[in-house]
């Protein structure tokens, strides 16, 4: 649906954060007047917030991409809304992925003030807030430690054991394993890995969700073992997503090949090709999807491709800790296209999906209460 003109720009200057009452009055008034109306601006505010969420991200031309923005509005008020903001879109978003940022100073930990725990060969329990940058040893064998990091790929010994990283609810961290491949994980997951890779298998196993850049080898298979799945690669770069609560497993593919086996299912996946599996069933379909969506995590920017409601509380519980309830049913399949900064403050997030859904949040001793408005 095309804007009128005048309502283009009161629904702008709302977004903007820009007084005026009496426009303020006018835009509820043609916002009563029909759905389609209401449907209209909040297609508009999809798009609004996609430009300006993905427009934080670094490496983003954020001034040629608003100049962008405010030349479609000065010349091209009469087109249709998708016209005027789609190639906005297309230039906060469209952002090359070479790999994952292995950088001590992302500190990517600090979003969330939380404990992240290694649990050693021996059971004992480190705190890897409280370690800070140093040394880790465990079987004779250095562990290099920052603030957002572990590395694993100095060692000198041929030594044996396992270690297992746990990250809960508000956190995130980077790891290279012995044979220099990186990972990251997400919040409320844990990783179970060996101090040196021998044999002729590099596996791992993970509870939750982790982006993995394997280093190649065409000798050593990298397996990526889940309660229902085995991932099986040589080099490559994926995202796996195996929580057990959420009922499904998804495997996303950016480059490389990897294979999937569950059960007697056996799928090989292309770049750009995700694998959902259900749980309970074991059932399985393969989708085509822009993988940088899944992995935009690692990137400080989470994005949602028609998510249903329920998934992305689900989600934002884990990244924030608040707890949710739904007063309506219903609501959980309303669906979710957008994007935003994991280091948001909750009540922005919630603000943005509040203006683009006919949905209203009241958050109460950090618990988010969800209704229709």
């Amino acid at each position: 649906m095309k804007l009128p003109e005048d309502i283009y720009e009161l629904v702008l200057a709302r977004l903007a954060g820009e007084k005026d009452v009496v426009g303020e009055e006018k835009l509820r008034d043609w916002l009563g007047e029909s759905e389609r109306n209401r449907e209209a601006y909040r297609e508009f505010c999809a798009l609004w917030y996609s430009c300006k969420w993905g427009n934080m991200r670094e490496g983003v031309n954020r001034q040629e991409g608003w100049e962008y923005v405010l030349r479609c509005r000065r010349r091209n008020k009469h087109r249709s809304i998708w016209v005027r903001l789609a190639v906005a879109v297309v230039v906060v978003f469209m952002i090359g992925f070479v790999g994952l940022d292995w950088s001590e100073d992302k500190n990517v930990s600090a979003w969330g003030n939380t404990d992240i725990k290694l649990i050693l060969s021996s059971g004992e329990e480190v705190n890897l807030k409280t370690v800070g940058k140093g040394k880790i040893q465990d079987e004779g064998m250095l562990i290099l430690s920052d603030s957002a990091y572990l590395d694993y790929s100095e060692q000198t010994e041929n030594v044996v054991g396992y270690n297992e990283l746990i990250v809960p609810k508000c956190g995130e961290y980077r790891l290279r394993l012995p044979d220099g491949s990186v990972v990251v994980l997400n919040a409320e997951s844990r990783l179970r890995f060996p101090l040196n890779f021998s044999g002729e298998k590099r596996e791992v196993f993970l509870n939750g969700e982790a982006c993995f850049e394997v280093a190649k080898d065409s000798l050593r298979p990298f397996i990526v073992h889940t309660t229902k799945t085995d991932v099986r690669v040589l080099g490559t770069l994926f995202n796996v997503s195996a929580y057990p609560e959420e009922g499904q497993t998804e495997i996303t593919l950016v480059n490389g090949a990897v294979q999937v086996d569950a059960g007697e299912l056996q799928e090989k996946l292309r770049p750009d090709q995700q694998l959902i599996l259900d749980n309970q069933t074991l059932r399985a379909r393969v989708r085509n999807v822009d993988a940088r969506t899944y992995i935009a995590w690692t990137d400080g920017l989470f994005r949602f491709d028609a998510m249903s409601l329920e998934q992305l509380m689900l989600r934002l519980s884990r990244w924030f800790d608040i707890s949710y309830e739904f007063k309506d049913e219903a609501l959980k399949n309303v669906r979710f296209t957008g994007g935003f900064r994991k280091y948001d403050n909750i009540n922005h997030i919630i603000k943005m999906i509040g203006e683009i859904t006919n949905v209203s949040f009241n958050i109460v001793d950090n618990k988010v209460i969800i209704d229709k408005k």
